[in-house]
């Protein structure tokens, strides 16, 4: 697996010769909350909390998360923003 912004410099056309997998940040992080069986939301609540300069609700940790372009990844997660 390449995770990277950088979609363009990987074709699909190659991807089948590597036998490798490109994704963006954002699907990769989307994919693995999802895939994660057991307390998926657990890391976001984590870094919500451990945020100290400023500090940061889960809420804002998402605001942040989406301008930083994390758009699928918020969208999954903005349901479960009162359990983070």
């Amino acid at each position: 697996m390449i995770v990277t912004e950088n979609l363009k410099d990987f074709p699909a056309t190659v991807l089948p010769d590597l036998n490798m997998e490109v994704k963006s940040a954002d699907a990769f992080i989307a994919d693995t909350t999802l895939d994660e069986a057991r307390e998926p939301l657990q890391p976001f609540g984590v870094c919500a909390n451990a945020s100290k300069k400023p500090d940061m609700t889960p809420a804002e940790l998402l605001l942040v998360m989406e301008a930083a372009g994390l758009i699928e990844t918020v969208y999954l997660l903005r349901p479960h923003v009162e359990s983070l």
